[in-house]
């Protein structure tokens, strides 16, 4: 993992440690809030099953076991270190890095992102085809590592007989069931899509759409085997987990090179280039396949850390602009807005803690009346507004406290957005301030 991807852990670790102190939060709010309402804000805050997951899964994850089958040379290495965004597992364009069965953790600065069963090409190995004890033997292996997920790998460029490596993973898919008494997930990966003519264009946003058809004609042929064949899959997806790499001043260095290098220029290799196509959706895919939520969390936390952030952040501005627009509805005009000015205080806060930092609620205010302009007139006037529409209910009861309700949505759906840009994002409060100011123009406009 990067220094980035530490910091990051740190920050969901610090945001854990917030989460937890929310209910003191509540109850320590000024007594103008009624109880109703803080045991409103606790219900909607704690009570949120999703929310409650992305916290438990910050401590309770564990590495992911994948279990790799395919041929030599279909970039298993290559694949982990496409998903962890870093170079954790050996690559080799010009021999096979894994000869025989072999188990392995993928680590980074001491922290075991997954760990990896990396099988042998079955269809490359006499013993396998012949030798009954031998795939017996392999299959033991397996079960006794007990995979989250198969991750069935083939090559985009040819056009591979995989029918034995298919009846091998269903043998493998049979015993897991029995053994389990569970079905062994299985999500099949097309690799090398960058190789697909044209294969000097290796950018994935400049894939020409000749390419993209052909890539997709390969993931078409190999399904209809697959399932012709009777396997089971999760799904499957072309992918190119192509990286070359530099090391940190700068020099870029071939994959046959890198084992030559000291153990600290390994452990701190850059991307130089970044060819990887598909992998987000792959990723997408393995977390919808992997039935353990542990192991689910865990693979975000090896892949995912700036994605986790961000889920939580747009988890908490939904939850409480949901909270805002149920106490605009109150019919009595400013009796709510120093309530929402706390709430929105209270996601400031909470949202500031991913980066970090613990701020006290006047800061966070203070950051709300920033987001107006100076001394708060522009938030000022926008409440006011809202507070505003409740005299409509005289004429027409309960029209004025609905459009009230969505103003303060929309309101504390954009300080969350811009909090957001200047706690995680690290914008300067003046982009922040423009980001709040278009989101509130581009909602208005819908």
């Amino acid at each position: 993992m990067s220094e980035d991807g530490n910091k990051i852990e740190k920050r969901l670790q610090n945001m854990r440690k917030f989460y937890e102190k929310t209910s003191d939060i509540i109850d320590n709010l000024p007594e103008a809030i009624p109880n109703k309402t803080r045991d409103m804000i606790k219900e909607a805050v704690l009570g949120d099953k999703d929310l409650k997951n992305l916290m438990d899964g910050i401590d309770s994850n564990r590495p992911p076991r994948l279990f790799l089958i395919g041929r030599t040379g279909v970039g298993k290495s290559s694949l982990i270190n496409a998903i962890c965004g870093a170079y954790v597992a050996k690559v080799s364009d010009t021999t096979s890095c894994t000869e025989t069965a072999k188990i392995y953790k993928c680590e980074s600065e001491g922290r075991v992102l997954m760990e990896v069963l990396d099988t042998r090409g079955i269809a490359e190995t006499e013993s396998l085809n012949s030798d009954m004890s031998a795939e017996d033997m392999l299959i033991d292996q397996i079960n006794e590592f007990s995979p989250d997920v198969a991750i069935f790998m083939l090559n985009c460029t040819h056009r591979d007989d995989v029918i034995s490596d298919v009846e091998f993973l269903k043998k493998v898919s049979k015993s897991y069931a029995d053994i389990n008494d569970m079905r062994l997930p299985v999500v099949v990966v097309v690799n090398k899509s960058d190789e697909m003519a044209p294969s000097r264009i290796k950018e994935p946003e400049q894939y020409p759409k000749n390419k993209v058809e052909k890539i997709n004609e390969m993931v078409r042929f190999y399904k209809g085997i697959i399932v012709k064949n009777g396997l089971k899959i999760d799904d499957i997806i072309a992918v190119s987990s192509l990286i070359e790499w530099k090391t940190q001043d700068g020099d870029e260095i071939d994959v046959e090179e890198i084992d030559n290098l000291p153990q600290k220029d390994i452990d701190n290799l850059q991307i130089a280039f970044d060819g990887r196509y598909q992998i987000e959706k792959l990723l997408d895919i393995l977390e919808e396949a992997i039935q353990d939520f542990e192991a689910q969390m865990g693979l975000r936390m090896a892949a995912r850390l700036n994605e986790v952030v961000d889920r939580v952040a747009n988890h908490l501005t939904k939850i409480f602009a949901a909270i805002s627009a149920t106490v605009a509805l109150t019919p009595i005009p400013v009796s709510d807005i120093y309530i929402l000015l706390i709430l929105q205080a209270v996601l400031v806060a909470l949202i500031a803690s991913l980066s970090g930092r613990d701020i006290s609620l006047d800061a966070a205010r203070e950051f709300i009346f920033g987001m107006g302009g100076v001394a708060g007139l522009g938030f000022l006037f926008r409440t006011i507004a809202q507070q505003g529409s409740k005299f409509i209910n005289i004429i027409w009861p309960g029209a004025g406290s609905a459009v009230s309700s969505g103003v303060a949505a929309l309101g504390t759906a954009s300080i969350g957005k811009a909090a957001r840009a200047y706690y995680i994002e690290g914008h300067s409060m003046k982009e922040a301030k423009a980001l709040f100011k278009k989101s509130q123009d581009e909602r208005n406009s819908d």
